[in-house]
Parts: C-alpha cells; sequence; structure tokens
C-alpha cells in the first residue's frame, strides 16, 4: 500500500541530517524572547543538532517544524493516491499539523523555536495549497483551518515579565488530599488520581465507608480551596448549582463523561497549570487558553471576518450546510450563518 511504502522511505533522516537552524537570521525573529532561556529546559539553543536520531529515534520529528512539513507531504500523496478531488462526489481529507503542538509544549509560546516552526509551517502551507490549485483546482475545495486549543505562557517568563503565574503538581494534590482525608475521617487513600483538573475517589471506598460520599466530597472541596493557586473547587455532578460564571459551567459540563470524569472539578488561578516548570501545556478556560483561530478558505466562502464567538463544534454543521446533507448525528454546534448565508 502506498503507505507503506511512503514510510519506507524514512524520510525523517533527509531532516536529520540537516539538523534545525532558524530559517531566518536568528536577530529578525523579533515576535521571541531571547534563544536560550532556563524555563525552555534544556537543549533549547540553536542550532538543534538532530542527526543523532538517523535510525533511532523517528519519534523526535514531531518536535520540529519538520514534522509539519512530512505531515503535508503525505497528505498530497493521500490526495494523488487515492484520487481524492477527481469527480463530483465529495471527499475529506483531514490533516493534523501537531509539530507546532509538540514545540510549543517544550519550548513555549515566547521561543525562537515556536516563531521558526510556524514561519516554516507558512512555507509549507503556501507549497500545499499550489498543489491543491494543481491538482483538484482553484475554486474546487473547501479549507478550514483551526486549533484544538491555545496555550498559557510559561510561569518563569511570567514571573520574568514580574507577572503572578505558577504550577501545580497532580502528584503532590493527591498526596495533601489523602494525608488530609486520612486524618480526618480515617479513609486510608480514598483518592486515586488528580488528572485533568479532576479528582478520581476510590468508589469502592467511599461507597463502603463509614463516612457518606458527600461529607468526604464536601471536605475535600473545602481543603483544596485552600491550596495555592486554586481559585475554586465544584462537585461535577452538582455543577449546574455551583455559583460560577456561566462560561465555567458549561465548559466543565461540555467536558464531563459519566464512565471517565472524575468527582470533583478544580479551576486554577489565571497562569496557573498543572505542569513542570520549563515548557508549558494547556487545559485552562481562561481566553488565553481556549480561543482559538478559525478561517474558511475557498469553494462556498466568501470573503469576510467576525469577532462573534463560535466553537470548534460549529466547523461541522457549517460544513454539512454548506453541502446540503445531514449533520454528524453527535453534532452540538450550530451552523456558522456568516459563512453559510449567502
Amino acid at each position: 500500500m502506498w503507505i507503506a511504502d511512503y514510510n519506507k522511505m524514512k524520510l525523517a533522516n533527509k531532516f536529520y541530517a540537516k539538523n534545525w537552524e532558524t530559517m531566518y537570521p536568528i536577530n529578525t525573529y523579533t515576535n521571541s524572547t531571547a534563544d536560550e532561556k532556563a524555563y525552555e529546559g534544556k537543549n533549547s539553543t540553536f542550532p538543534h543538532l538532530l542527526a543523532q536520531n538517523i535510525d533511532k529515534n523517528f519519534d523526535a520529528i514531531r518536535s520540529t517544524p519538520y514534522g509539519n512539513t512530512i505531515t503535508l507531504d503525505l497528505a498530497k500523496l493521500a490526495i494523488l493516491s487515492e484520487d481524492l478531488g477527481q469527480d463530483n462526489i465529495t471527499d475529506f481529507l483531514a490533516v493534523s499539523c501537531s509539530s507546532t503542538d509538540y514545540v510549543g509544549h517544550a519550548y513555549g509560546p515566547n521561543s525562537v523555536e515556536l516563531e521558526d516552526t510556524y514561519l516554516r509551517l507558512d512555507k509549507d502551507f503556501e507549497d500545499f495549497f499550489n498543489y491543491l490549485d494543481k491538482k483538484v483546482g482553484r475554486g474546487n475545495y473547501t479549507v478550514f483551518l483551526s486549533a484544538d486549543h491555545a496555550v498559557a505562557h510559561v510561569p518563569g517568563f511570567m514571573k520574568e515579565n514580574k507577572l503572578p503565574a505558577g504550577i501545580v503538581s497532580d502528584r503532590d494534590i493527591v498526596f495533601k488530599l489523602n494525608a488530609f482525608l486520612n486524618e480526618k475521617f480515617k479513609v486510608n487513600n480514598v483518592v486515586l488520581k488528580s488528572m485533568n483538573n479532576q479528582i478520581h475517589f476510590d468508589h469502592d471506598k467511599t461507597d463502603n465507608g463509614s463516612v457518606s460520599f458527600d461529607v468526604i466530597k464536601a471536605a475535600s472541596i473545602e481543603f483544596l480551596k485552600r491550596l495555592d493557586g486554586f481559585a475554586n473547587v465544584v462537585d461535577v455532578s452538582r455543577v449546574s448549582l455551583a455559583t460560577l460564571p456561566e462560561v465555567q459551567k458549561r465548559m466543565i459540563t461540555n467536558g464531563y463523561n459519566a464512565r471517565r470524569s472524575g468527582d470533583l472539578y478544580y479551576i486554577l488561578n489565571p497562569n496557573w497549570f498543572n505542569g513542570s516548570s520549563t515548557g508549558t501545556t494547556h487545559g485552562n478556560w481562561n481566553p488565553y487558553d481556549a480561543h482559538i483561530p478559525l478561517v474558511f478558505m475557498g469553494w462556498g466562502i466568501k470573503p469576510g471576518a467576525t469577532n462573534k464567538t463560535h466553537y470548534m463544534t460549529d466547523i461541522a454543521p457549517t460544513l454539512a450546510a454548506l453541502l446540503h446533507i445531514q449533520m454528524p448525528n453527535g453534532t452540538v454546534g450550530e451552523p456558522i450563518t456568516e459563512i453559510t448565508n449567502k
């Protein structure tokens, strides 16, 4: 199959041999901090030497801008090999250029590495769209470009600029909360995990203990609220009754899964997150972390712009409306009428 043949080419080796230099003179990277910052972690200085990964560590390519280059090269091969866009039946191709995510996590949004990654991605997009124009025909395809999240500033960057920020640790949260509950209720290790701003309890212990689960949750909420960096904590089974801004309630509810979600959800102060002192992550409700771009272009799209709030869940119904087909059965969004109303 064509994908197997593509993998046999081991294209990552070609990029590893080049190492990673900035595409332009480094002194022109004016949207970044200095190249080397302690909060970016180890090996954060250009040039990034990659040759040691040849034929050994193919995963490393994803944390360089070359991961995007290979991804879009593969997308072109998929279009060619599957004859996409060559008849009057609509084809759909989803492409995830994820190296921006990996580079951003490792070095942060203000790094030279991420600025260089986006500059290179811009060139990669130019090449890809030129290919679409040639292979499918300009005006014969629709593109939407978005993201699954934004990102927080690295706490070290914030502190360097005299702004409040900090980190919390899942391990510390579990340890401290278990110690508190053991001392207060004589329940041992009733907290299983802290993950994705959620506290998971051992229900075998909470359902069969001498103290009701509601009492344990209430005490846990009050304890967690006193920890550094915590803005609020809510019982996810009663989130509709919590004194929270509606936007926070909506986000917690939208992310809830009865089989997988935790029992408590905690909201951190702005510019605090669960992670390490180097690099950054995402997952907070704040606009800097949740505001993402959305661009439509091509067939069926008229020029325009809007500052109205829309959601990533609006993309699928918008595409369905453009194609005059039924929305997917899990749709919770709405068509973006600025696009669909012609």
